[in-house]
């Protein structure tokens, strides 16, 4: 439904109160009047009154039919928005999940999600796609559309939490077998928490369908805790030297899908150098004593990682790391002190590469440190793969 259009500024109504002031100005009994004067201007003002505010009602009902109106039992039509492509039929394919979809920037990827959509079902299905913002983007489904997978695909934005408890909405994540979060903000996500909506996709994935996201769609997926965003954002920099900063801030038990247990996911990993304020998340994580030991999963741009009911990885795309933080916070328990860590274990997976994360292997790791804010290494590449002046402390 189109939003509605500029709408000429209702002049009547906003003068019917000087109006009402004029006409009791009237009314009054002036001095050196009689009571029979003020009568007998009393019907010839009092229409002049009617016909002004008539006019002002008239304008109000002509705005209010110009209006969009919203489904019943829905929230404003300017903060919710469901469009579907594709078959107008359900695919109800029968399901053998559930699977995870963790992309390191905002858009699907063919290849990737056909695979994703395979690891819940051998029919094709319905996916509903969820936003917290830009109403009218559908990219994502107009790229999904056009797998054989798909059946279907029905783009969901809410820009107001209220929205997460529309009727529509979700109808719309009853009939899914697939729900992707994109990109934007991910404290627009994390404010579903406990809504109707947060419970249907948690439903999706009980009956052995799928869930996923890239970017701030990732980053609500790592069961440990989500890096919300809603104070500001952190660059690596800034959380080894301050991770107590105001911009830091997390929200817990949003997710809890059991290959992710104990684990902080992030995005855009390498290109924007995020693996110190990951390392500052997990230390946090363990500081607050929330988990002995502290997983991550970094997953770079138009990276993916598509994990199987068996918690079987497999990565798709340039890169993906994964952290362990199993030794002692000890260095990030003080707010008034830069990260200092020893020993965070770090998997690095190329294309094709695949992780158990449902028995997470013990070695191939290499190990980086933290001292005073600063790295050990170049935390990207292996010790083997370092060349000369990138083994020094880092940045």
């Amino acid at each position: 439904m189109m939003p509605c259009p500029p709408c000429p500024p209702l002049a009547a109504p906003l003068g019917v109160a000087s109006l009402q002031h004029d006409a009791m100005q009237g009314w009054r009994q002036a001095p050196g009047t009689v009571q029979r004067r003020q009568t007998a201007h009393l019907p010839r003002r009092m229409t002049a009154w009617s016909r002004q505010l008539m006019a002002g009602l008239l304008g109000v009902l002509a705005v209010s039919l110009a209006l969009p109106v919203a489904a019943a039992g829905s929230s404003e039509v300017t903060s919710v928005s469901v469009r579907r492509l594709g078959q107008a039929d359900d695919a109800r394919p029968a399901l053998h999940g559930p699977a995870y979809y963790l992309k390191g920037d905002g858009p699907p990827e063919s290849t990737s999600f056909s695979e994703f959509a395979r690891a819940v079902a051998r029919e094709a299905v319905d996916v509903v796609v969820l936003g917290g913002s830009w109403l009218e983007h559908d990219a994502e489904c107009r790229l999904l559309i056009s797998l054989d997978r798909v059946n279907s695909c029905t783009t969901i934005v809410i820009r107001d939490p209220a929205g997460s408890e529309d009727p529509a909405v979700l109808a719309a994540l009853k009939r899914a077998e697939l729900v992707y979060f994109r990109g934007g903000d991910q404290c627009h996500f994390v404010r579903w928490k406990f809504s109707a909506l947060h419970d249907a996709v948690q439903a999706v994935v009980a009956r052995g369908g799928g869930v996923g996201g890239g970017s701030a769609g990732l980053a609500i997926q790592g069961a440990l805790a989500v890096y919300d965003g809603c104070t500001g954002s952190v660059t690596s920099r800034s959380a080894l030297a301050d991770p107590y900063r105001r911009s830091i801030s997390f929200t817990h038990e949003y997710f809890d899908w059991p290959h992710l247990a104990a684990t902080v996911t992030d995005s855009h990993f390498v290109k924007r150098d995020r693996m110190g304020r990951l390392m500052t998340f997990l230390c946090r994580q363990q500081a607050l004593g929330r988990a002995r030991e502290a997983w991550g999963l970094g997953i770079e741009e138009g990276s993916v990682v598509v994990v199987d009911r068996d918690g079987q990885g497999k990565v798709y795309g340039e890169v993906a790391y994964v952290l362990q933080a199993d030794g002692s916070a000890e260095g990030c328990s003080d707010e008034r002190h830069a990260l200092s860590y020893s020993g965070f274990k770090i998997w690095r997976l190329g294309e094709g590469d695949t992780y158990d994360f449902a028995h997470r292997p013990r070695d191939g790791y290499y190990r980086i440190d933290v001292e005073d804010g600063v790295l050990s290494a170049d935390p990207y590449q292996a010790p083997a793969e370092n060349i000369a002046g990138r083994t020094t402390r880092w940045p």
